[in-house]
């Protein structure tokens, strides 16, 4: 099962370049060093969020696409670099600091996928039915839930479904009040830090209200912070 998701995740990556590339033909990521610093930051916290984050989060389309274009610059400079043969000693050890910037960064991307796509094949009913979950994912993840319903649909009326009745058949069906479709589970308490001062008092329900102030830290049922994580006011940690 490992291997099928790492599959997926190469899958996911290779697709990630082509819509990049379909939508900027004329992309150039020739940024500063704050700019790489402040990217990479923003990288570890978008994979700690998600790995901590109970619900699945809009998916980061505009610093994913930023750090695979500057992957791709790097391992560009180590095949010119390398095949040239011109490179000293100083010169080979700052390829080494290159390559290991860019696993680095691959390690991040491939374990914020990773996490999404264990919620994605968790969830993956409450997303087909589900459009406002569906515009969290990324158009590669989407076409990945579709395949998975799809093929978990197909086996299961091989193995059991085509034999029961047609009333037993849905694998979303509600009644009787059971609800068969697991969702992301929003009561979940979750540790946040406040970016921003959020106005007002938050609602925590049973005449209960709290204040978010920037820096600190609080834990709370996550459905009670999902916008302003949405909106970057807090972040999960």
């Amino acid at each position: 099962m490992a291997d099928e998701r790492d599959l997926e995740i190469d899958d996911l990556i290779n697709n990630l370049d082509k819509e990049y590339y379909s939508a900027h033909p004329t992309a150039n990521s020739s940024y500063l060093a704050t700019h790489k610093s402040r990217d990479l930051k923003s990288l570890v916290r978008l994979w700690i969020s998600e790995r901590t984050c109970p619900d699945i989060l809009p998916y980061a389309h505009d610093l994913l696409d930023t750090m695979l274009d500057r992957v791709r610059e790097q391992v560009e400079v180590i095949e010119v670099n390398t095949t040239s043969g011109d490179a000293g000693g100083s010169a080979k050890l700052k390829l080494l600091f290159v390559e290991t910037e860019i696993e680095r960064v691959k390690f991040l991307v491939r374990g914020y996928l990773r996490a999404r796509i264990l919620k994605i094949d968790k969830y993956y009913m409450h997303i087909l039915n589900n459009l406002d979950m569906q515009t969290r994912l990324s158009q590669s993840e989407l076409r990945y839930t579709k395949r998975r319903g799809n093929q978990l649909k197909r086996y299961y009326d091989l193995r059991f479904l085509s034999s029961l009745p047609p009333s037993l058949q849905r694998l979303d069906d509600t009644a009787g009040g059971l609800q068969m479709v697991d969702a992301p589970g929003l009561d979940e308490v979750v540790f946040v830090r406040v970016l921003q001062d959020v106005p007002g008092e938050v609602d925590l329900g049973n005449d209960d209200k709290i204040e978010l102030r920037k820096g600190n830290i609080y834990v709370l049922p996550y459905k009670v912070i999902r916008r302003y994580v949405d909106n970057g006011d807090v972040q999960l940690v």
